[in-house]
């Protein structure tokens, strides 16, 4: 009997949407795991401008959402890896985005919302 196997994902991307004032028109979430982006551009040739509309589709282990807690990430994110560091496991953590994108919020955090680094000491 042939059965499919799930393979663990070797590498977890995760998205964390920072909050925002007003509402972006450049994406859509359309499920816990995917995102699509959607950029209208104009290009010019031939002494015509052409309206195109680039749209793309990524997918993430998880999306944590602008009302996402600091708890909640570490919780989902980071706490069974820990567990899993006596066996003899390890992992990485990286943050990445552009410059304000709340990396060192998520890593350090403030004193009343601790960030992943001091919930994990």
């Amino acid at each position: 009997e042939d059965s499919e196997c799930e393979e663990p994902e070797l590498v977890q991307v995760y998205l964390r949407l920072k909050p925002c004032n007003k509402p972006s028109s450049l994406y859509e979430i359309r499920s816990d795991r995917c995102l699509i982006t959607s950029l209208d551009t104009t290009t010019a040739g031939h002494g015509r401008r052409t309206q195109h509309n680039v749209s793309k589709m990524y997918t993430f282990s998880h999306i944590f959402g602008p009302d996402s807690s600091q708890k909640e990430i570490f919780e989902s994110v980071v706490k069974d890896n820990l567990k899993k560091l006596p066996e003899g496991h390890n992992f990485t953590l990286l943050t990445y985005g552009a410059s304000g994108s709340g990396k060192t919020f998520t890593l350090m955090g403030t004193v009343s919302s601790p960030g992943l680094v001091p919930r994990s000491l």
